[in-house]
């Protein structure tokens, strides 16, 4: 069925991650000649390499978070997961802000090898697919995780 633009825009987030997750999760499952040799981890705050994490800190400062992540797919390039995102709004400041916990689709991917550390491989980059948001509104967020790279690009 084909849409017009507007149609497009007007579907719902949760419309949109029922169909492109299950996408993600099928190309994240391919095999990648070479990538099954190397182990790919998401490393925290503390540097520790973590391959699928139950919970993830990924603000240092103890303002946000992922919790009962449930992974369907780890591979060389790619990794998908649902959670609950916890985030401090920080308002008026970070220990009286209000926290918020939301259903979120989580993607790991673009991993690089680790300097001083031949066969080791860490995911840097992380994106939240939020369901339940407006499509021209924020359901996305892209960010680095904590551990290892940042500073390094």
């Amino acid at each position: 069925m084909k849409m017009t633009r507007p149609a497009a825009i007007a579907l719902s987030a949760t419309a949109l991650t029922a169909v492109a997750v299950p996408m993600v999760a099928k190309a994240a499952t391919r095999e990648v000649p070479g990538a099954a040799a190397t182990s790919v981890a998401v490393y925290d705050c503390g540097n520790t390499p973590l391959v699928e994490p139950r919970t993830f800190v990924f603000a240092c400062d103890g303002t946000g978070s992922l919790t009962k992540l449930r992974w369907s797919a780890w591979n060389g390039t790619m990794a998908t997961a649902t959670g609950v995102l916890n985030t401090d709004n920080c308002v008026p400041n970070c220990a009286s802000g209000r926290w918020s916990r939301q259903t979120a689709d989580v993607v790991l991917w673009r991993s690089e090898a680790v300097k001083g550390h031949p066969g080791k491989r860490g995911f840097t980059e992380m994106t939240f697919l939020l369901p339940g948001h407006a499509v021209n509104s924020h359901n996305t967020e892209t960010r680095t995780p904590p551990g290892v790279f940042p500073g390094e690009r």
